[in-house]
């Protein structure tokens, strides 16, 4: 079971970890002029973390990168994602991947990690670029004996959507692109917005793998960040409008398949209403066993996995956790809050923050999709709403990951308030979601 390690422990292993960063290019005929490094855990347990590490670079532009540091205290990097590690006894180094390792000059590469420690952690006391010392600060040429460089307060500002992938071939893409006049100018918001990919044809799970396949390639080949929603477990949506899901005997063989497809990182929302409707209907197996299995499964694979919990009108809280703590964060990096839902991000932050304090301070993510106009208490294709808040990456303290478009806007929730099938395009929905919108 995850624990909350002490503040002092913490601070040790974040300062390890930055303080020990070395960056060089694949060639090192020029010696960069400086750099620093941004450094966020992003979950902790008993004998490991993981942690985001930013660099920035300060000084001549770099084609490739190589990010290496002597680990101590029993520390090994488990797993990895935007890099490639290799170690050799306690000396680890990450490499750049062909896609990520051009930095200009103020630019920004990053990459992530899990890593096991034991016993202490030590306290580094630098850490380099290129040989030159990542002070926050652009060394001066010629510093004289009694002038030493001051180094640069690090302030993480979150990236904007343009971190995550916006998919050119999804409904509400194609309705932009056929539209003309004000209805363009509206549908732009929802077509040119980062959106998840929802990953759910159960019956083939061949097919779902060459879509995941293809999608996740695509965003890393744009040099972007994929979002998937995986969406097929056993007594899905207990068989409402988007009833179905693949059978409990075959569930983690499908698991397996899909995962296999992922190309780089993707953000993934597991399995939305999973958990909030754990028990609730029959054949849904070892429901808890089933997102167990496939955190680990698409985390091993690359994927930051968020396991769905419903939203702030739906669970108590304390039944959010229980629920949580019965599937665990071994692999999964935290939850997801709101998805295909209408709560405000203000109420679904307070809601996701109680949550988190209970888990140790696990992280979570918010789908601010389509709540831009909070709720009327419906679910189906309500009238009135609002796109909410694009997607960001959020560190402001408070365990928010990301805003995202967990939910296709536009696309309908079922037979319902005069609307198509679930996941059909629902033009006037999708017009009015977006002349409501605050931006």
């Amino acid at each position: 079971m995850p624990t909350r390690r002490s503040a002092t422990a913490l601070l040790a292993a974040a300062a390890l970890a930055v303080a020990g960063l070395t960056a060089v290019t694949a060639s090192a005929a020029q010696a960069a002029g400086g750099c620093k490094v941004e450094y966020r855990i992003t979950n902790q347990w008993q004998g490991g973390f993981g942690a985001d590490v930013t660099v920035t670079n300060l000084g001549d532009p770099v084609s490739a990168w190589t990010v290496g540091r002597s680990f101590g205290a029993g520390q090994r990097i488990t797993s990895l994602w935007n890099g490639t590690a290799t170690t050799s006894g306690a000396a680890v180094s990450v490499a750049s991947l062909p896609w990520n390792g051009t930095v200009p000059t103020n630019g920004r590469t990053s990459f992530g990690f899990n890593a096991s420690w034991s016993g202490t952690n030590p306290v580094p006391a630098a850490f380099t670029m290129n040989g030159t010392p990542c002070t926050g600060t652009t060394p001066t040429p010629t510093p004289t004996p009694t002038t030493t460089p001051t180094p640069t307060p690090t302030v993480t500002t979150p990236p904007t959507a343009s971190r995550f992938y916006v998919d050119p071939t999804t409904q509400g893409y194609r309705a932009w692109q056929a539209a003309s006049g004000t209805d363009k100018t509206l549908l732009a918001k929802i077509a040119l917005t980062p959106q998840a990919y929802w990953v759910g044809n159960w019956a083939d799970p061949a097919h779902a793998k060459a879509e995941v396949a293809d999608y996740t390639g695509r965003a890393v080949a744009a040099g972007t960040t994929p979002m998937l929603v995986v969406y097929a477990i056993p007594g899905r949506d207990c068989g409402s409008y988007s009833g179905g899901g693949v059978a409990e005997s075959a569930y983690a063989a499908w698991i397996d398949t899909v995962a296999s497809g992922i190309q780089g990182n993707p953000y993934v929302v597991l399995e939305p209403d999973a958990l909030a409707q754990l028990g609730d209907c029959a054949g849904q197996g070892d429901r808890v066993g089933f997102l167990r299995y496939a955190a680990k499964s698409l985390t091993l694979k690359g994927a930051r996995v968020y396991i769905d919990a419903g939203h702030a009108s739906w669970l108590p809280v304390s039944t959010a956790v229980s629920r949580l703590n019965q599937v665990g964060f071994e692999y999964a990096v935290g939850f997801a809050l709101n998805t295909s839902n209408y709560q405000t991000t203000a109420a679904s932050k307070a809601y996701g923050q109680q949550i988190s304090q209970q888990l140790g301070g696990r992280r979570f993510v918010i789908d601010t999709s389509r709540n831009g106009n909070g709720s009327n208490g419906e679910w189906c294709n309500p009238r009135g709403r609002a796109l909410g808040e694009r997607p960001t990456l959020v560190n402001d303290g408070s365990g928010l990951d990301a805003l995202l478009w967990v939910k296709l806007p536009g696309e309908s929730d079922g037979t319902c308030n005069g609307g198509p099938a679930a996941g059909a395009w629902f033009p006037d929905i999708a017009l009015e979601l977006a002349r409501n919108a605050a931006w």
